[in-house]
């Protein structure tokens, strides 16, 4: 112990005469590494905040690292290394283009792209893709994926069949856009412009169809009512033939003398005065 307590007072004597005597190297030093410090802070202290993910990259390495994916908060790497960071969060863009539609015509087509990045494949999609993966990949595989749906079809086709292609649209666009690592949630379409004469054509067929189907309409109850009429005056004449066929003298006569006697028995009969010949029938006068 007190060869250790002489080494160590040595040593504290040592380090003030040395101290003193190199006071402004040191301080030189200490300033020069702590501007060093302060230079290379934001490349060795990192700060991954909520709704991302960090990628690193190795200067002297492998370069892009993996199979490691960096979650939120404080990493620290070092200067000569870069950490790329990625927003995972849902996002959208708007966009427009216009597309040759299968008879040559120019269409406008404005729609959103609702997308994400898959944290497990991040890495990948920066290897493959990079950072500016909106113009690079998204943009261009949707454009693609229009030009090629639209051109399918007719701008009367386009007018009535929205939903079949917007349905095509998100589907093509999603398979497309799964081979570069990115996930497509939806792609909907907000407007579709047709030439202004392509328009007022389709909309003058629509407005013919219409009424034709309204005539038809027309027709079929108007042939409807006439099959009903036709069925209430066969019944009508069958009916007629059938009371015709009952109604013998006898039968009239004896009606006449049963409602005769009804009327007989009302407060308001008065005077009953028989009718003239064998089948004359009664008659009721007289009133109060």
């Amino acid at each position: 112990m007190k060869l250790l307590r002489q080494w160590l007072a040595t040593l504290g004597t040592f380090s003030k005469s040395f101290i003193r005597h190199n006071a402004m190297p040191l301080i030189s030093v200490g300033l020069l590494l702590l501007l060093v410090l302060l230079f290379f802070f934001d490349r060795t202290i990192i700060s991954i905040h909520s709704g991302q993910r960090g990628v690193l990259w190795r200067r002297f390495g492998a370069g892009t690292v993996i199979d490691t994916v960096y979650p939120e908060g404080i990493h620290v790497i070092l200067p000569f290394n870069k950490m790329y960071i990625y927003n995972v969060r849902k996002q959208q863009f708007r966009d427009s283009i216009d597309v040759l539609t299968f008879d040559g015509l120019t269409v406008k087509v404005k729609y959103t792209v609702r997308y994400y990045l898959d944290t497990s494949t991040l890495p990948m999609l920066h290897q493959f893709v990079g950072p500016d993966f909106v113009n690079v990949a998204i943009r261009p595989d949707v454009r693609s994926v229009i030009r090629t749906l639209f051109g399918q079809y007719k701008p009367e086709d386009i007018y009535t069949s929205q939903k079949a292609i917007q349905l095509l649209f998100s589907e093509q666009s999603r398979l497309h856009l799964a081979a570069r690592f990115i996930k497509i949630d939806d792609v909907p379409i907000e407007s579709i412009t047709l030439p202004a004469r392509i328009s007022l054509a389709i909309e003058e067929k629509m407005v013919q169809q219409q009424r034709e189907g309204e005539y038809v309409y027309r027709l079929s109850i108007a042939r409807k009512e006439a099959e009903r009429m036709q069925i209430e005056s066969e019944g009508i004449r069958m009916y007629n033939e059938t009371i015709n066929k009952s109604l013998t003298a006898s039968v009239l006569k004896w009606e006449g003398i049963r409602a005769t006697g009804e009327l007989a028995k009302s407060s308001n009969a008065k005077v009953v005065v028989i009718g003239s010949g064998q089948s004359g029938l009664p008659i009721i006068l007289g009133k109060d």
